[in-house]
């Protein structure tokens, strides 16, 4: 599958993005690890993708040491000094803020996955993006301690429900989807590095 970078996900190269951080040098190597995945999971939508690939190897090295993860338990993050913070935030200027809260001020450690994240090039082009001659293009990079990941945020489904001129996807809510993620996010928190 030949996959770039969204220019949605390109804020992900920016080193004051609060999220994953990717340099340029590691995200060549990282769309080259995509080509052989460890799994292949279904996204939230047929026409979203989680490519996982394992950062930790089994010397106890990582791939990428440089990437974090970023999400904890809400009361490991608070025992442990982590501030917690809210704001309300658009990702693009074209969207609308929403509120999101994070914890700051806590060390994180190197992620043992990463999930690439990816759209359909028919999916892109509805949201008004060029795939030029990509199958699909990466509109995430996240980290995680498991090859599943996490739950997509309850306010990032909302978002998608409201539609493309919103900053969405146009997927409708999937009720049980939803459930599990405001269990999960109740329960953790995501960190936010400086």
């Amino acid at each position: 599958m030949n996959i770039a970078l969204s220019h949605f996900a390109s804020r992900q190269l920016r080193p004051d993005f609060p999220g994953t951080r990717i340099g340029q040098e590691e995200l060549s190597r990282l769309i080259a690890l995509c080509a052989s995945p460890d799994q292949v999971i279904p996204g939230y939508a047929p026409f979203a993708k989680i490519l996982a690939i394992r950062n930790l190897l089994p010397d106890g090295s990582f791939l990428f040491p440089s990437l974090r993860c970023l999400t904890l338990r809400r009361d490991e993050a608070l025992c442990r000094g982590g501030i917690l913070r809210t704001a309300y935030e658009a990702r693009t200027p074209q969207e609308l803020p929403v509120l999101v809260e994070w914890v700051e001020g806590l060390e994180a450690p190197s992620a043992p996955w990463i999930h690439v994240i990816t759209y359909s090039a028919e999916q892109m082009r509805l949201e008004g993006e060029d795939p030029d001659d990509a199958d699909a293009l990466i509109v995430s990079i996240a980290t995680g301690l498991f090859p599943e990941p996490e739950p997509m945020r309850p306010i990032t489904a909302l978002r998608n429900a409201l539609g493309v001129s919103e900053g969405g996807s146009g997927s409708p809510i999937d009720r049980a989807a939803y459930a599990h993620s405001v269990q999960f996010w109740t329960d953790h928190v995501m960190l936010r590095l400086k």
